[in-house]
């Protein structure tokens, strides 16, 4: 018989799942960004924070003006981001566990959280739990 919270488990990591796909880093999809898009970002999104909704917005409402090339890959880009921004949310779920068993010092501060599950004996760290720490970028 499967345990409660063993299927509470098996359904965090199905549902996280499809956020923990291929993740790209920031930096890379920035740079895909820059390289894209660096024109037409200049021409019709100037004075636009380099914030992912409001630059994404921008480029969707001028696509008529914008590059096929940009087109192409900001969609890409801003998924990319997502997926990444997703995978870390995913960590602090994942990771519950660990970070309460081998990191309860730690408990509260998310930066040293972090720091300390990537640390621990890989053998001490749940597959999801680790699998979310490399999606995430930590790693």
């Amino acid at each position: 018989m499967i345990q409660p919270r063993s299927l509470v488990l098996v359904m965090a990591v199905a549902f996280a799942a499809p956020a923990m796909a291929e993740t790209t880093s920031f930096e890379s999809s920035a740079a895909t960004l820059a390289e894209s898009c660096g024109a037409d970002i200049d021409a019709n999104c100037l004075g636009v924070n380099f914030d992912a909704p409001r630059l994404r917005e921008c480029l969707s409402r001028n696509q008529d003006v914008v590059s096929a090339q940009c087109r192409a890959d900001y969609i890409k880009a801003f998924d990319a981001i997502g997926k990444r921004i997703a995978a870390r949310a995913a960590v602090g779920k994942l990771c519950q566990r660990e970070k309460q068993k081998i990191c309860a010092d730690a408990q509260g501060k998310p930066g040293e959280t972090i720091t300390c599950l990537l640390a621990a004996p890989p053998r001490g760290l749940s597959y999801g739990c680790s699998q979310a720490l490399t999606q995430a970028g930590y790693r």
